[in-house]
């Protein structure tokens, strides 16, 4: 195999045509844990991809135009190079779009970039070599340029397959890592909490109870994975007396995983409904993995009080069996809320657990974050917080940004409820729209990851918008239509508008928001699920 004189210059555009094709193929299997599946269900991958083959159509056109006139090797090298300049415009154009959740250049995405970029690139430079030595007309060799983008897809899967491998073997160095320094710690209170909506907000409002009293490390954001934990756990330093770690769960397996590495002494289960059905396959098997928390043996497990039928069963079934303290709004919790005042203000209510009573304020918006600090109640009266710091954490507890966040500007009050992509949370934020005396204005794609049930979901979703909202914004024509459907069908009067994509609604604002209203954003789904693409 040999190369000829100039074919390095060949080989440095297969190197950067790789790297920016390489790139919209690794954001989508990072926004799945590096999950190589989730390329063939990627709508954007398909549509690029779709370009690339009428763009290797039009120029193969016009190479093969070219040669059937026996033009020099000359015209085949400026064609090629025309194709390259083209192909890395459109991987250019494609990250150009504003990401709502852009690609993050981690360590481990930087190693995936490189050797994807450079083996794909190696691959290329072999079948220039092969073709090289097999033809002697020097214009045909040019067809490896082609075809090399038409394959590219097929060869980020291998590799970035083959590099998995090697980053699986060293996160699992991390995460047993992770849990030496874990247990070397008998002393850290270790808590963790798990649930399919409510996670993060309720380890914010345990972390800032439980400060009051103790020194705590929580998991920031959305780290809830087990690199994520892995990561936390480096700033763990010995003045640290508890440390909250946020579970996460998409498949069986996933809380079996990261109990082993933190190995809580409580757990907390805020809810449990169809949110990842497409990945669990089935309902019940949601929740006997989120039920894998309760394996804390003696501990405790601190579970949402409308759970009990749920977890009941599956407690009783351990042994040892643990300590269980139910909160909520049910009489026979252990920790309940009562009296319960809940306005566009924030919230009042009393505090009952046992024989002790006490009144607490919340800025927090809805009757669901009420139900949340009942939670975080329970573990800080647990772990012996005394009520007066109790009484204090709830009246500092913040909103979770995009979580029924409230925003006010230019005349227009915003409830972010952008992170929220369930069916529980999506009624609870509707019921705190209703609350307002505003002209009360819903912008939402729907929801997502609900499996089978997805198109119901929503179905039922545009019947409850019906009865609260004045003005709906749905972005995504397709994806939107089961809650077009059922406000049609629910003959809704206000007014409808139907976007492309979230960029096309937002810059409609000026013709479908007025000074006074009250917008809420419900579920901003992340690029991968937009139809405009």
């Amino acid at each position: 195999m040999t190369l000829q004189r100039g074919d390095w210059f060949y080989i440095l555009l297969l190197l950067l045509t790789g790297f920016f094709m390489a790139r919209p193929y690794l954001y989508a299997i990072q926004n799945d844990n590096y999950r190589i599946s989730e390329i063939f269900g990627n709508r954007r991958l398909r549509t690029v991809y779709l370009i690339d083959v009428i763009s290797v159509a039009v120029f193969l056109s016009v190479w093969l135009g070219f040669y059937f006139f026996q033009a020099k090797a000359f015209w085949g090298f400026l064609i090629a190079l025309f194709f390259f300049v083209t192909e890395i415009a459109l991987y250019f154009m494609e990250d150009l779009p504003d990401r709502k959740k852009p690609l993050k250049y981690t360590k481990r995405a930087v190693r995936c970039l490189i050797f994807v970029s450079v083996g794909a690139c190696a691959a290329g430079t072999c079948a220039l070599a092969l073709v090289n030595a097999k033809l002697a007309d020097s214009y045909l060799r040019y067809l490896v340029f082609f075809g090399f983008v038409l394959l590219f897809p097929l060869m980020f899967i291998i590799l970035a397959s083959i590099i998995n491998v090697f980053e699986k073997l060293n996160n699992r160095r991390f995460e047993m890592r992770t849990a030496r320094r874990l247990k070397n710690r008998p002393d850290l209170i270790k808590i963790a909490i798990t649930g399919s909506y409510g996670k993060t907000s309720v380890k914010n409002y345990i972390a800032t109870m439980l400060s009051q009293k103790y020194n705590v490390l929580a998991t920031p954001e959305s780290y809830n994975t087990p690199m994520g934990i892995s990561k936390t756990v480096n700033s763990l330093d010995p003045t640290h007396e508890v440390f909250i770690a946020e579970f996460g769960a998409r498949r069986k397996g996933d809380i079996k995983r990261l109990m082993q590495i933190v190995k809580p002494q409580i757990a907390v289960l805020t809810g449990i409904n169809e949110q990842h059905l497409e990945t669990f396959k089935t309902f019940d098997n949601i929740k006997r993995e989120k039920c894998r928390i309760f394996e804390v043996g003696d501990g405790t497990c601190v579970i949402n009080g409308k759970l009990r039928s749920v977890t009941e069963p599956k407690l009783i079934s351990q042994n040892p069996i643990p300590e269980v303290i139910y909160a909520g709004f049910d009489n026979e919790c252990d920790v309940r809320a009562v009296n319960i005042s809940v306005g566009k203000d924030g919230s009042d209510f009393d505090v009952e657990i046992g024989d002790d009573v006490f009144c607490a304020h919340t800025n927090l918006l809805g009757i669901h974050n009420v139900e949340n600090v009942m939670l975080a109640v329970g573990v800080a009266v647990k772990l012996g917080v005394e009520i007066p710091y109790i009484q204090n954490g709830i009246q500092s507890l913040q909103a979770v940004p995009h979580r029924q966040q409230l925003v006010k500007g230019n005349g227009i009050t915003i409830i972010d409820d952008s992170f929220n992509s369930n069916p529980d949370g999506a009624r609870l934020a509707l019921d705190t729209l209703a609350m307002f005396d505003t002209r009360k204005v819903v912008m939402t794609p729907g929801l997502v990851e609900l499996g089978k049930n997805e198109e119901q979901e929503n179905e039922k979703l545009g019947e409850y918008i019906s009865s609260i909202a004045d003005v709906v914004l749905l972005v995504g024509k397709k994806r939107s239509l089961p809650l077009n459907r059922a406000l049609k069908r629910c003959d809704f009067g206000g007014e409808i508008y139907v976007y492309e994509s979230l960029k096309d609604c937002e810059n409609d604002f000026s013709n479908t928001l007025k000074v006074g209203d009250t917008l809420l954003i419900l579920n901003d789904l992340p690029d991968i699920f937009d139809d405009k693409v």
